[in-house]
């Protein structure tokens, strides 16, 4: 059996909304929200948090979790997570966005069952279904193609594709849950960023961009990140009401 490990990288000085792994979610800080539902995922060896920041790493270690201090010039949370895997011996590495405290620990699972199952698969990502056509038009949200046998062809954060008239195609958002082995994710940290990663500010184009393969995992469930403080209160309604997010908070208090 191949070992396996989660990597959270988190870091407080976020553009868009500064200290925000420790911003408090019904009493709980995101970061713990994150860690405990990838526990509860149950298909990792290790769980880590990466992060530059030792506010981070003393609220992990409080709560009885392992987190490791990385470089603060880390500019793609790749990179740090790559850092951090350095010191873990696993051979997929599970990397979860520490701003995704709605994670469904059975994305998680699948994820995972793909990338072990399939020797083939070096990079996996989980998309979710976009329902919601102002999604299409939000630049937060970054847009996936997909292939006909499930690749990715492209992200963008411009509204893709376009619709001359009216399909059936399916549209998918990426969300910040993917997978890596680890000699693939230390090929990809030593690959120059690539003109269409900068242009978009998409870390996950510079492996399309050296003509890499990235498996997308689909999943109809909507995912949640959390860019702006705006949407703290958004979450805390959705576990509130949302009987299954309900009953994942609940467990994550029990850990």
């Amino acid at each position: 059996m191949r070992r396996t490990a989660a990597v959270i990288p988190a870091r407080m000085a976020a553009s868009r909304f500064p200290g925000k792994p420790l911003a408090e979610i019904l009493g709980m800080p995101m970061i713990e929200h994150v860690r405990r539902r990838v526990l509860l995922s149950g298909k990792f060896d290790e769980v880590w948090v990466a992060t530059c920041d030792e506010e981070i790493m003393s609220v992990v270690e409080e709560n009885g979790g392992k987190a490791v201090m990385t470089s603060d010039s880390h500019e793609r949370c790749t990179d740090r997570v790559e850092e951090a895997a350095k010191g873990i011996n696993a051979d997929v590495i599970g990397i979860i966005q520490g701003d995704e405290p709605l994670i469904i620990p059975d994305f998680i699972e699948t994820l995972m069952d793909t990338m072990i199952s399939d020797d083939g698969i070096y990079c996996a990502n989980i998309v979710s279904e976009i329902e919601d056509l102002q999604d299409l038009k939000n630049t937060d949200i970054v847009k996936a193609i997909v292939s006909l046998n499930d690749d990715i062809m492209y992200f963008s954060r411009a509204e893709i594709p376009y619709f001359r008239d009216t399909s059936s195609y399916t549209c998918f958002r990426q969300t910040g849950i993917s997978a890596f082995t680890s000699e693939f994710l230390k090929t990809y940290t030593k690959t120059p960023q690539s003109p269409l990663e900068k242009a978009e500010s998409v870390d996950f184009l510079r492996i399309l961009e050296n003509g890499y393969t990235i498996k997308a995992v689909k999943t109809r469930f909507r995912t949640y990140g959390v860019d702006r403080k705006e949407d703290v209160k958004i979450i805390e309604d959705i576990l509130n009401n949302d009987s299954l997010q309900n009953e994942y908070y609940k467990r994550t208090l029990e850990l």
